[in-house]
Parts: structure tokens; C-alpha cells; sequence
């Protein structure tokens, strides 16, 4: 074979010489054969071309591409420190995922969570620029001196968001919900040392960090709605922020205004802005995820994707539906690989930095789950159509196929922007998700994305919501579901900026006219949305009192009367079957105010009373004739009477003085 390999170059060399030699003969002395000539000289410099290329291959040292380990190496900037500090984070990461599956349950552990959040730190530095940090901060007060009008007005869009959040949250939703006071009580049993574990799952196999996150407000500013309800109007302010980065990025700086300026209003996004639960975090993590992945791969950043990485693996903590956005993640790398040549070869150690930092942030839960496997499964088992045995049980009610009741599934999800409003209580607004005008709006905007889908850009926006429309919706019971829908709020408001941005630039067009038609036409659009969403949500929606049920306004108003009364007062409440002292809203509410629930009707003897405190009797309408019992032994006691906006009658307090 080696004697072959000699001879192919000598052979090569020898015809590509013959042939040449014979070309020219031939235009030298038999001039009327031109083409014969040409055909000779060109074999000849196909074999020549091909010989020379064979023997510089041979003399170049053969390119070895750098190994995936080798790439890390570079990543890290080739430093020992950086390298200890990945590894040492990485370590911090595990031993506080081990120590706490294994620490005595009563122990506190906020050791461990400071190791953990250390470990995380820790391995996103290795992969931070540093010495451009100098640079970096002297660019920032350049753009501040460059774009400073444009800085104010995002500033100023995020101090709306905030206050459209913030303003009167304790009586804005009017109640306090049942699922928010059970996570407010988690965070006071946090408080009070009960809760000691941030990294396993509490009530509804809810993870429990976000507990410890809710008890900071409470113990700064009191066990009280306004504080329990603060970190989602926070965190709206950082989605808000997201917002515009990404839409200034991808979508160009006015459908980021526009964007920012919707969402500040945008009356879905208020409504879980203000409500003590986690949904909202979900767009928070799936914008910080994306934004800073995308900026670190293009420009080749790896701190950028390690912060994209760490927000990825820290989603688990939260919402469930925050479980998605690996997927979303997932998705969009495939398809920025597809229209990009070496996608994987250029940018697969950045990748795996990305799957590293979100390892070692989601690290301490994920072996939880991997120990409580039915967990991680829960919410899934609970609602998905499938496990829940739904679809089969409708088959048989309704008679229809399965592709049947999928796709009247599909519709209502996909359509609750538009037609179907929400059925749960969670907002249950009477209405779609999108007013009037912003839902023509999203059309023309998703139109605009689905024909510019071969740009990642907007390929995101159409994947992203079609995503959580299948895996938040069509695939749950009871869709249109506002509340696993949450995270469908930043490609929805993008769409409207885009719709609106369209339009305004259609009827330019049009009319022959600058730009600045363009601009101020779209302008006003959005602030006439903006305007029609946010008076829904304040002025139609807020006095209806269409939030939470029946029973919840009981455990609302009845939570806020114990409290006023306060602990010296023992509540005595004839609520059961319908409802009982242990509905979220009333202990979390009537803090220290002991609660006994008296589930048999009483006929002729009150034996249950403590003297040793005040009594409060609680009537629902139902049993309010027990309350003629009560008074026949405590006659001299005071009576009040709760009732709804409409005058129906609520319950009726009965209040003894035994001290």
C-alpha cells in the first residue's frame, strides 16, 4: 500500500508533463487542431492541480482540532484560579445538596443555602471577563452620556410597572386567595424555624426556596398581604427590564418601547404581578435565560452564557411551568444550529458551560428529586390529561375520538387570547386574556414572525408560545388555565409591539408619508391599548370583585375581623361542610387568633368554650339557627353582620367577652 501511495504523486506529475507537452506540440506544429490542444493542456492541469495539492497536504502537519476539554481550558482563560473556582463551586453545589437529604429535618439550613448560592457564584465567576471589567463600566457611563433620554423613558416604564403592581396590593386583588396564603404560611413557618429545608417541596409539591424568598418581606415589614405580594410586583419590574433588552436587541429600539409600554399596562401580566404566587417568575427566568445565552454566544462571551445557564438551572425552583424553559432553550439551539453553518463545532463549549452552571444551581433540588421522584411528577399527575385518566373519561362521556377532544383542547388554549376566557378563579376576568384591539394586534404581529421564521429571532416568539399553548394548556385539564399561561406573557407582548410596529408602518406606506407617521401612529396605538388594558383591570375588573370564589371572600373578610380582634379572642366557627378554620386565608390573616371548628350542628348545650378566653362565634348563613343556642348561654354578647357589595349576607360574628 506505501508503494502505492509513492507512485500516485509520480504517475499524477508524469501525465500532467506528457499531456501538457502534447497540447503544445500540437498549437506549435499542427496549428489547426486548436481544440485538440485545449483539451490536452486542460487534463494536464487537472493532474497538475491535483498533484500539487496531494503533495502540500502531505509537507502541512496535520491540523488536530482542539479537544472539548481543551476548549474549556480556553474558556476559563487557561487559569488554575478560575478552574479551582468552577470546580470549588461545583463541589459547594453538591455538598449542600447531599448535607441537607441527609441533615436531621428540625436542623436549620441556611448554612447550606449560603454554600449553595457560594457554589454558584462561585462557578459563574470562573467564567466572567474581569480585567474588561474597567473597560466595560467606562462604556456603560458612555452610553449613559449617549442614550440618556432613552434611559430615562425605560426608567420611567419600569417605575410604572412597579406601581401598577406595588399601589394598594393588599386590597388589590380585594382578597387574599386561598393558594397565596398557603405559600404565605410556608414562608411563616420559615419564619418561625419550621421550614428549614430550601431545597425540597412543600404545600402541593411546590419547591420550597421560593418560601424562604416570600419570608424576607415578611419578617422586614410584618406578616401582612402588601409584604407577602411584593416580590412578584419586583420581579415585574425585572421582566419588564428583560423585555426591552431583548426586543431592543432582536426587534430594533421602538417595538421595545412599545413592548415595555404594554407590558406596564397589560392587565393579565398586572394581575399576577400582584398576586403572592410564582407564577409570575416564569418569564423572568425565560427572558434572563435567553437573553443572556444569546448575547454570549454571539459574542463569545462565556460569563454571558454562565449567567444564562445559572437562571436556567435556578427556573426549577420556581413554577412549574418554569420547567419549560429548558425546552424553549432547547428548541431555539436547534434551530439557530439549522440555519447556521458549525453551529455545534463553533459554540459546543459554550454549550456545555450553559449545562454546567444550570447543573450546579438546580444540583440540591434535582437530587431530591431523583429520591422523591413522585414530586417532580406531581402537578403533572394531578392535572395532565393523560395520567389524570381525563381523556379517556371524556372519550366515554362525549363519545368523541381522542384527536377529537385534543384538538377542542388545542382551540381553547390557543384561543384564550382571543375567545375563550379563563374558567379557574385564579383571575377569571369574564373576558379572553387580551382586550379588543391588542388581540388584532398579536395577529398581525404572530403573522409577522411565522413569515419571518427562518430568523431565530422570531422563530422564538412563534415556538415559545405554541410551546406553553400545547404543554401549559392543551395538555392540562380545564384550559384556558390563566394560571399556566404566565409564561406566554413575553412572547404575547411582543407580538403586539410587532403588530402594532406593522400597522403603523403599513399605513405610512400607504399614505406615501415619512417615518415618523410610522412612529407616532404605532405610539399612540400602544398607549390607547395600554390605556384600555390597564382601565380594564382598575376601573372594570377590580370593583366587579370578580377574583377568587365565594368561599375565599369568607376566609378574607373573616381572616381581617379576627385579626382586628386579635389573639385574646378564641373563634368558635360554624362553617363545616362548606368551609373550615383551616382555609390559607383565615390563620394566615388572624395570626396568633386560635381557630376550633365546630363540624356538628349544636341543639341544646354550648360545652366546647374556653373561659379562659373572650369567645367569637362564627355563623355561616346555613347554620346561622345555631346561633340562638349560643346566646340562651352567653346572652349578653355582641352581634355583627359581614356582608358582600351585593348585601348578601357573608356570616354573623357573635362576640362574647369571658375575661
Amino acid at each position: 500500500m506505501e508503494t502505492k501511495s509513492r507512485r500516485v504523486p509520480f504517475i499524477l506529475v508524469g501525465l500532467a508533463l506528457l499531456l501538457a507537452f502534447l497540447g503544445q506540440y500540437i498549437w506549435a506544429r499542427k496549428r489547426e487542431f486548436l481544440w485538440d490542444g485545449l483539451v490536452l493542456y486542460a487534463l494536464a492541469m487537472f493532474l497538475f492541480a491535483r498533484f500539487i495539492a496531494r503533495i502540500e497536504a502531505s509537507d502541512r502537519p496535520p491540523e488536530t482540532p482542539p479537544s472539548l476539554w481543551q476548549q474549556l481550558w480556553e474558556l476559563l482563560r487557561r487559569s488554575p484560579v478560575r478552574l479551582a473556582a468552577l470546580a470549588g463551586g461545583f463541589v459547594l453545589s453538591l455538598y449542600a445538596a447531599v448535607a441537607a437529604g441527609s441533615r436531621p429535618a428540625a436542623r436549620p439550613m441556611y448554612d447550606l443555602l449560603a454554600l449553595w448560592a457560594a457554589g454558584w457564584l462561585l462557578a459563574t465567576g470562573a467564567f466572567g471577563d474581569w480585567s474588561g471589567l474597567p473597560r466595560r463600566l467606562a462604556q456603560l457611563r458612555e452610553d449613559w452620556r449617549r442614550h440618556g433620554p432613552e434611559i430615562v423613558l425605560v426608567a420611567l416604564i419600569l417605575l410604572a410597572t412597579f406601581l401598577t403592581r406595588a399601589v394598594r396590593s393588599a386590597s388589590i386583588p380585594y382578597v387574599l386567595s386561598g393558594d397565596e396564603a398557603s405559600m404565605g404560611l410556608e414562608a411563616v413557618s420559615v419564619l418561625k424555624g419550621q421550614r428549614v429545608n430550601p431545597f425540597v417541596t412543600g404545600w402541593l409539591s411546590h419547591p420550597t426556596l421560593y418560601f424562604f424568598i416570600l419570608a424576607a418581606p415578611l419578617r422586614w415589614f410584618g406578616i401582612q398581604v402588601a409584604a407577602l405580594r411584593l416580590p412578584s410586583a419586583l420581579v415585574s419590574t425585572a421582566i419588564a427590564l428583560l423585555l426591552y433588552l431583548w426586543a431592543r436587541r432582536y426587534y430594533g429600539r421602538w417595538v421595545a418601547i412599545l413592548a415595555a409600554i404594554f407590558f406596564a399596562a397589560y392587565d393579565y401580566a398586572i394581575h399576577y404581578g400582584r398576586l403572592a404566587l410564582n407564577n409570575i417568575w416564569d418569564p423572568f427566568f425565560a427572558l434572563g435565560a435567553l437573553y443572556f445565552l444569546s448575547v454570549g454566544l454571539e459574542k463569545k462571551r462565556p460569563g454571558a452564557v454562565a449567567v444564562g445557564g445559572l437562571l436556567t438551572g435556578l427556573a426549577i425552583y420556581f413554577y412549574m411551568g418554569a420547567r419549560l424553559v429548558p425546552i424553549i432553550i432547547g428548541v431555539y439551539l436547534l434551530h439557530w444550529a439549522w440555519r447556521q453553518r458549525d453551529f455545534w463545532r463553533e459554540n459546543l463549549p459554550y454549550l456545555v458551560v450553559l449545562a454546567l452552571l444550570a447543573l450546579i444551581a438546580a444540583l440540591p433540588l434535582l437530587m431530591f428529586f431523583r429520591a422523591h421522584p413522585a414530586d417532580f411528577m406531581a402537578r403533572w399527575n394531578w392535572v395532565g390529561i393523560f395520567p389524570s385518566g381525563w381523556v379517556n373519561a371524556e372519550m366515554q362521556r362525549t363519545g368523541k375520538s381522542m384527536a377529537s377532544i385534543l384538538w377542542g383542547q388545542f382551540l381553547k388554549a390557543v384561543l384564550a387570547f382571543h375567545y375563550f376566557p379563563d374558567p379557574t378563579f385564579w383571575y377569571h376576568p369574564g373576558t379572553p386574556l387580551l382586550q379588543f384591539v391588542p388581540s388584532v394586534l398579536f395577529v398581525f404581529g404572530l403573522t409577522y414572525a411565522c413569515t419571518q421564521w427562518r430568523k431565530r429571532e422570531y422563530f422564538l416568539l412563534v415556538s415559545w408560545f405554541f410551546l406553553v399553548i400545547i404543554f401549559g394548556g392543551m395538555l392540562l385539564e380545564n384550559p384556558p388555565s390563566s394560571a399556566r399561561l404566565v409564561l406566554a406573557i413575553p412572547p404575547v407582548v411582543l407580538c403586539v409591539a410587532l403588530g402594532s410596529a406593522k400597522v403603523a408602518t403599513a399605513i405610512q406606506h400607504a399614505l406615501a408619508q415619512r417615518r415618523g407617521l410610522a412612529v407616532t401612529l404605532s405610539l399612540a396605538l400602544m398607549l390607547g391599548v395600554s390605556y384600555q388594558s390597564a382601565h380594564f383591570y382598575f376601573g372594570v375588573y377590580t370593583p366587579k370583585q370578580l377574583f377568587s370564589d365565594p368561599n375565599t371572600l369568607v376566609a378574607d373578610t373573616m381572616g381581617k375581623y379576627l385579626r382586628l380582634l386579635g389573639p385574646e379572642y378564641q373563634c368558635y366557627f360554624f362553617g363545616a361542610p362548606r368551609i373550615f378554620y383551616g382555609h390559607a386565608t383565615i390563620p394566615f390573616l388572624a395570626q396568633g387568633v386560635t381557630g376550633t371548628d365546630i363540624t356538628k350542628p349544636i341543639v341544646d348545650k354550648v360545652d366546647f368554650v374556653n373561659p379562659a378566653r373572650n369567645a367569637v362565634f362564627i355563623f355561616l348563613p346555613e347554620r346561622r339557627g345555631e346561633l340562638d343556642v349560643v346566646r340562651r348561654f352567653y346572652p349578653t354578647g355582641r352581634l355583627r353582620e359581614f356582608r358582600n357589595m351585593r348585601g348578601e349576607l357573608l356570616y354573623v360574628a357573635y362576640e362574647v367577652d369571658l375575661r
